[in-house]
């Protein structure tokens, strides 16, 4: 048994600490996520998920109530992650063409990574069918927002630039970055490269700042 094995199963027999807790939480979502890119949204299961966790059906139900609610916990994870990524990148940071741009393939390269096209790509169906999960990824999508808008910011504290909506501006430049949504409907072969990613984000900031240019 591994050590992280070992752990688990003092979690799940003992008292819980808070860490303990976090610990089994970051655990299941961990396992969650593999499975659900692996089986699709309707082909797993809370049985499954929890086998493969090495831990009980109950201990899942405890935590998440339903394979909806575990779902979207999975999702907001990563939301959460990207969140902190691009504020922890950005502190002290000023808005220009270079930092435009290394925000810009951050953006790209996350959103391009495999397992978020075939997240975004599993997630899209659901929607229609759970309202809970459409409330909730609308919710995520607003909050993923947050910290590009706040960056973009301050490009209206400089001279010679002024952003009226910063919203519209935010999804405007998310979505110039990733190619809006061309490449969803596309198998993974057709994925844009690395060379082809670097070209579309300088381009974006070029059509941004200029955009947004009052001299």
């Amino acid at each position: 048994m591994t050590n992280d094995c070992t752990k688990l199963k003092k979690v799940l027999t003992g008292r819980p600490t808070r860490q303990d807790s976090e610990a089994l939480h970051e655990h299941l979502l961990n396992i969650a996520s593999v499975y659900f890119l692996e089986h699709g949204f309707q082909a797993s299961s809370i049985e499954g998920i929890a086998k493969k966790a090495q831990v009980s059906k109950l201990t899942i139900y405890r935590q998440y109530q339903n394979k909806t609610n575990l779902f979207i916990a999975v999702i907001q994870a990563g939301v959460e992650q990207y969140i902190a990524d691009i504020r922890d990148w950005s502190r002290n940071k000023t808005v220009d063409a270079e930092s435009l741009y290394e925000l810009g393939m951050f953006i790209a390269t996350r959103w391009f990574s495999l397992e978020n096209i075939r997240l975004l790509r599993m997630t899209i169906p659901e929607v229609q069918r759970i309202q809970e999960l459409s409330d909730m990824i609308n919710a995520l999508m607003m909050q993923s927002r947050q910290p590009v808008e706040e960056f973009l910011a301050k490009l209206n504290q400089q001279k010679g630039y002024h952003i009226k909506n910063l919203g519209m501006a935010t999804i405007q430049f998310i979505q110039l970055c990733v190619f809006g949504h061309y490449y969803l409907l596309r198998d993974e072969s057709y994925l844009p490269n690395t060379e082809l990613l670097h070209e579309n984000v300088q381009n974006t900031v070029h059509l941004f700042l200029n955009g947004y240019r009052t001299v």
